[in-house]
């Protein structure tokens, strides 16, 4: 591959016929390394990625593109498959739970009026049933 071979594999980067990850790639395999082709496409104002979004909400709630910065990715968004607490976070976007957790580790209610106890008729004496009351008049 010579000069002119990379120059035309800009251009067509520069014309979207062809991504910058191919042009990695394509001259990657010929022996220049990633960094120095990521240059390559700097030095000729191809290197970056339009970051500009199409859609511009009018209002609070108004949709387009969720982006969330959690600090390890969840695997689901399922709470009652979570396998951990990035999972159980996640979850928390599309479900609200009866109950979370404080800063102290002490169970708090949520869409739950009050945390079931023995105290409160919540927990059954034996511990083998739970009955949870919810909140009255909220919209969940």
């Amino acid at each position: 591959m010579n000069e002119n071979d990379i120059r035309g594999l800009i251009a067509e980067v520069k014309e979207g016929k062809l991504s910058r990850r191919s042009f990695i790639q394509k001259v990657a395999a010929v022996g220049i390394a990633a960094p120095v082709a990521s240059q390559i496409l700097i030095w000729n104002d191809v290197a970056m990625a339009d970051a500009t979004l199409q859609y511009k909400p009018t209002k609070a709630g108004g949709g387009g593109a969720l982006k969330i910065l959690i600090w390890q990715a969840p695997t689901l968004l399922n709470p009652h498959f979570a396998i951990g607490t990035k999972d159980q976070v996640a979850s928390r976007i599309f479900f609200e739970p009866l109950a979370g957790w404080d800063k102290e580790g002490n169970l708090i209610p949520c869409l739950a009026a009050d945390v079931p106890t023995k105290t409160n008729g919540g927990l059954s004496p034996d511990g083998m049933s739970v009955t949870w009351k919810l909140k009255q008049g909220e919209v969940a």
